[in-house]
Formats: C-alpha cells, sequence, structure tokens
C-alpha cells in the first residue's frame, strides 16, 4: 500500500490544467515507472509538509520529494527529466543556466499557466491513473 513512499513523488496543484497536464505527460512518459503523481490537497502532501514546514507553496510550484530531498521549480523539473529514464534526461543541461535565470523562466510561464491551457479533461484523467495519489 505505501511501497510509493520510497518512491519519487511530484506533488501539483490538482485544480491547475497545466500543471495536470504535465502530471499526465510524466506518467506517460516515464519508462521507470516510479514517478508519483499527487495532489498538494493530499493527505501524503499534509504529512510530508508538517515534516518540512519549508516546502513550496505548491500554488507557486512543482515539488519533488526524492531520496529525502526536495525539490521544487526548475530544479524538480529537471530532476523529473532524469528519473524518467527516456530522452528527457537532455534536460539535465538545464543545470548549465544559473538557477537564478532557470527559476525566473519558470516563474514567468507559472504565472501564465492557468491562461495556456483550458482542457478540463486532463484533470479527469490524471486523477484516474494509476500512479496518482490521493
Amino acid at each position: 500500500m505505501n511501497d510509493y513512499l520510497n518512491s519519487p513523488i511530484v506533488f501539483i496543484d490538482d485544480e491547475c490544467i497545466f500543471c495536470n497536464f504535465w502530471g499526465n505527460f510524466i506518467i506517460k512518459k516515464d519508462k521507470s515507472k516510479s514517478i508519483y503523481i499527487s495532489s498538494a490537497k493530499s493527505d501524503l502532501f499534509k504529512k510530508f509538509s508538517n515534516r518540512n514546514p519549508n516546502l513550496p507553496d505548491t500554488k507557486e510550484t512543482i515539488i519533488l520529494i526524492f531520496n529525502g530531498k526536495h525539490y521544487s521549480k526548475s530544479s524538480a523539473v529537471i530532476k523529473i527529466a532524469t528519473i524518467m529514464k527516456s530522452w528527457h534526461r537532455i534536460i539535465i543541461i538545464g543545470y548549465l543556466i544559473p538557477k537564478y535565470i532557470r527559476n525566473k523562466l519558470y516563474d514567468f510561464i507559472a504565472k501564465r499557466r492557468k491562461a495556456i491551457m483550458k482542457n478540463d479533461c486532463e484533470i479527469v484523467e490524471l486523477k484516474s491513473r494509476k500512479r496518482f495519489i490521493n
């Protein structure tokens, strides 16, 4: 039942269509089949946030919990891509860009994410997936 606790877990804003799109993308393309997606409203996130009060706000960023560490914004995106074990690993070159600049780009996109996508189907689809944790 809790076998996912030792796996990479991505927490997203489950009301955001853009976030749900990327949650679906991760589950579909993850060749490692090890990444789980969960909502920031889940009991699991509450458990992690109680233990780690310095976690960022999931309305502002994606959060990855992996090997006892948390990653957010561009660092989470790069780390997720490397865990996925597919051609997406190429994103690791993003580490060559200073974190400050990467995160400015991340914030630019994040501020506009709700205007980018309008298809509510992404939310329903993600919540029905096997590696989605309620």
